[in-house]
């Protein structure tokens, strides 16, 4: 699996994987006396990353408190959620951290991540020998254009949809219904962003 580290141009950062991650993820912990990552998994285990981070990025990744963390493949993307961003030296960092609230719309939060990505750099290649593979792992496709898998799909249409209003028949105005129907240390830049807020 190869894995990329990428940040929008508000400073939003999250991680973007070739390949489902099989485990559940619950944090990512980053040392900032060695600039290493790594996955932690709810079963203990845990996924060390084998390129450091550039320090220019490491006061971005600072005011970060979460990290997107999601797979990309041929331009769709399958797997999509929010974990917590530890620093190795900053042991009260994770106790805050503890009391932050999950996302309401997950989905739509890494949507608007990963489509406004402009900048980023490999974090981790299964295969460090093959020059080939410090591209990005987004491909050719543009960040924009990137696509829910149809598992997915279902899932950030309802989290997107507008709410309904509360239905009161008898009492809608004229014309107006009671109801309404019902986001390696060489970095590189991942394309041009879109500059439209919002969730998506």
């Amino acid at each position: 699996m190869d894995i990329d580290l990428l940040f929008t141009n508000e400073g939003v950062a999250g991680l973007i994987c070739s390949e489902n991650l099989v485990k559940k993820a619950i944090g990512i912990l980053f040392d900032n006396q060695t600039g290493m990552m790594n996955i932690e998994f709810a079963d203990m285990d845990m996924l060390e990353f084998n390129i450091p981070i550039d320090q220019t990025f490491w006061e971005t990744l600072d005011f970060n408190p979460t990290l997107h963390i999601g797979s990309v493949k041929n331009g769709a993307i399958g797997q999509a959620y929010q974990v917590p961003l530890m620093f190795l030296d900053d042991p009260y960092r994770g106790e805050k951290l503890g009391s932050l609230p999950p996302m309401p719309k997950p989905l739509a939060a890494f949507n608007a991540f990963v489509t406004r990505c402009t900048v980023g750099q490999p974090v981790h290649r299964d295969n460090l020998d093959d020059d080939s593979n410090t591209n990005c792992v987004l491909g050719d496709a543009s960040p924009a254009s990137l696509q829910f898998a149809p598992h997915l799909a279902r899932q950030h249409s309802l989290e997107v949809r507008p709410a309904a209003a509360p239905s009161a028949p008898g009492f809608s105005a004229p014309g107006m219904g009671g109801s309404t129907s019902s986001g390696r240390s060489t970095y590189y830049n991942t394309g041009d962003s879109t500059d439209s807020n919002g969730d998506d």
